[in-house]
This record gives C-alpha cells, sequence and structure tokens, in this order.
C-alpha cells in the first residue's frame, strides 16, 4: 500500500479538501444531533419577536385595574350591610372585640372645623314631648339640636365605639359626640328614634327595667328595642328597680335608694352594710341578666338614678362587670376613665346655641 506523501501538491490538495469537509459535517450535521439542552441561545431578534408577544407593564397594571373594578363593583353594594353587621356583633359579642368594626376614615373628616380631638362630650337627654320642664324637651327643639350638631361639625358615634376609646382600644373621630336618654319613656321610640334615623346618628337609652318588665306608663317595649338595636341604637342598665327615693333613718328624708342603706320599717333599724351591699348587687345584677335575656349579650354599663353614686355602689358593679358608670357630672371625656361625664341638654332652657355654648366650654379642657 503506497503512504500518501505530503510533499505532492496533489495529495496536500487532497488533505485539505479532506479535513474541510470534516469541519463542515462537523459543524452543520452534529448541532442537529445534540440535546435541547445543548442548543444555542436564541439570538436577539428571536428574543425581540418573543418579548413583543408578553404584555407590557402598561397592560398588566390596565388589566389588573379592571379586573379590581371589576370586584369593587360587585362587593360595592354589600360594604354598608357588612359594616352594619360588623358593629352589630360588636355589641352582641362583647368577648370578641370588634374593634375594626368601630374604626373611622380620618380623610371624611378633614374638611371640617376641628373643636377637639382624643375626647368625646356626651350629650343626656330624658323625655320628648311638646310641654316641656327641666328633663323634657319639644320634638322641635330636639331636632333642632341635631341639625346643629350636624352643622357645627359634630361627630355622633355609637356607645360601643365610645367604649372602646375610653379602653384605649380605638380611635374616634373629631369632634366626637355620644348621645344617651335615662329612663325609659317611649318617646325614645316614637319620637327621638325617627329623627335620629333622619340625621343617621346613634343614640343609647339607660332604662329603668322593672318600669319595662311592670309599665305603669307608656313606657318603651322589648320589640321596639329589638327593632332599634338593629338600626344602630343600644340599650343599657339604669338599674332594675332603684331609680327611686326611700327613708335613709328614722326620719322623713327621703334619699337615693342605690347609695343609702335603707331604713327597715318593720325592724327600725337600718341596713347593715351587708345587707346594703347584698341588695344593690342583687339589682344591678338583675338588670343586666333581664336586659341579656332579651336584647341578647352585651357590655354592661350603668347610668346612675339621679347621678348618685358612691364607692360601694362603683365597687360592687365592678364586681358584676360593668365597664363604665355614668353621671350627671358636666364635662369632657378622655381616655382612661371610667366615670363619665354628661351634659344636659334635654332640658326647656336649652336652645340649640344654648347647647353650643355649653358644648364650646369643654373644648380646650
Amino acid at each position: 500500500m503506497n503512504r500518501l506523501k505530503l510533499g505532492n501538491p496533489t495529495n496536500l490538495a487532497f488533505t485539505v479538501l479532506l479535513i474541510s469537509s470534516v469541519l463542515l459535517c462537523l459543524y452543520v450535521v452534529l448541532p442537529m444531533s445534540l440535546p435541547k439542552s445543548f442548543e444555542q441561545t436564541i439570538t436577539p431578534e428571536q428574543a425581540m419577536r418573543e418579548e413583543q408577544r408578553v404584555p407590557s407593564y402598561e397592560q398588566l397594571a390596565e388589566s389588573v385595574a379592571e379586573q379590581e373594578l371589576e370586584v369593587k363593583q360587585e362587593v360595592k353594594q354589600e360594604v354598608k350591610p357588612v359594616a352594619q353587621q360588623l358593629e352589630l356583633e360588636t355589641q352582641q359579642q362583647p368577648g370578641q372585640r370588634q374593634v375594626n368594626a368601630l374604626a373611622f376614615d380620618q380623610a371624611d373628616y378633614s374638611k371640617q372645623k376641628v373643636h377637639y380631638t382624643d375626647k368625646v362630650i356626651v350629650l343626656a337627654y330624658h323625655h320628648i314631648d311638646e310641654k316641656e320642664n327641666g328633663i323634657t324637651i319639644s320634638p322641635k327643639r330636639f331636632r333642632s339640636q341635631l341639625q346643629r350638631l350636624k352643622k357645627e361639625d359634630y361627630n355622633v358615634i355609637s356607645m360601643e365605639h365610645f367604649l372602646h376609646f375610653m379602653k384605649g382600644e380605638a380611635k374616634v373621630p373629631q369632634n366626637a359626640v355620644v348621645i344617651t336618654f335615662d329612663d325609659g319613656y317611649e318617646s325614645f321610640y316614637t319620637q327621638a328614634y325617627p329623627e335620629l334615623l333622619n340625621f343617621g346618628f346613634h343614640a343609647t337609652k339607660f332604662i329603668v327595667v322593672d318600669s319595662i318588665d311592670h309599665p305603669k306608663a307608656p313606657r318603651l317595649t322589648w320589640d321596639q328595642m329589638r327593632e332599634m338595636k338593629q338600626n344602630g341604637m343600644s340599650f343599657y342598665s339604669h338599674t332594675y328597680d332603684h331609680h327611686d327615693k326611700v327613708k335613709a333613718g328614722s326620719g322623713n328624708t327621703l334619699m337615693p335608694m342605690l347609695t343609702n342603706p335603707i331604713y327597715l320599717e318593720n325592724e327600725k333599724r337600718i341596713e347593715t352594710d351587708d345587707e346594703y351591699r347584698k341588695r344593690i348587687k342583687q339589682d344591678l345584677l338583675k338588670a343586666e341578666n333581664r336586659i341579656e335575656e332579651e336584647l341578647g349579650p352585651q357590655y354592661r354599663l350603668l347610668a346612675f338614678p339621679f347621678g348618685a353614686y358612691n364607692e360601694t355602689v362603683i365597687g360592687v358593679g365592678k364586681e358584676v362587670g360593668i365597664e363604665l358608670f355614668f353621671t350627671t357630672k358636666e364635662g369632657i371625656n378622655t381616655k382612661g376613665s371610667n366615670e363619665i361625664y354628661r351634659i344636659h341638654a334635654g332640658t326647656a332652657y336649652m336652645s340649640e346655641d344654648d347647647l353650643m355654648w355649653r358644648m364650646k366650654l369643654y373644648h380646650k379642657k
């Protein structure tokens, strides 16, 4: 067999041609047979074509916005009922502390005049009737006061919101106000309630429970209270049957029976301290139990009959779970206290101007 001699020009040309053919095969044929994982990265032109198939950031943002708008439109009709239900749960289920249900959007108040912040004024009323007196105002006077509260940028909040604020669990809007009524007059349902609904205001009624259970004059009914509670009103204790004055000694002097040991006629003596404590504890518990039987589980609050109270009443009240005690002392309320000041607005001499003047006394205190 003859060996190839590279020195020969013919042989050299043949060798170059052979090597070129081998290299060409390696360059063209081999990549086609390799696995995909070994393929070359796509070209810039291919990459650009692929990017055109992916939505831009602006297109994605527009798509997301359209989806959010559709969701908002679906949810919009449900927002108000859900908020109302949350606040109702706050009233009915104290253990859950639904503070979020009492939250507010500060932006809603950005255009209002600021009279005070982180404080609450509590107004006190009793009865509404055309014949006015020291605890009774006419429907017209009551309506004018509510109109003025709205006009002067006062923000009426629920009692439950107020309770969370006083316990340091929630914020309140600027110029916050709570509206309360004492006793059990039916005029709260026939006169006050329609006006409160008209203005979108909450209010609380402190009831003498025995006067509801055994009415001797027109009084609220439990059915009326259940209806009103579903629409933002709330009901708490004004004792069971201790809104009365009794003999506190062998003389004829009458004193509030919640705050005084009473004179026992049959035994010709004054109640002992233990007897006094037991009596008022039974009364406060009976009131709370009856309210919960009729209206469901809720917080325990007490308004003092005649505004009279002492350390014994406070101590016994705490024992039965009462969290706030409502007095007749004037002032403005800041968080941390459980003795609540109130301004008496429900009297014949209190015009809307008088009420504004009275409230402004406490703006800076």
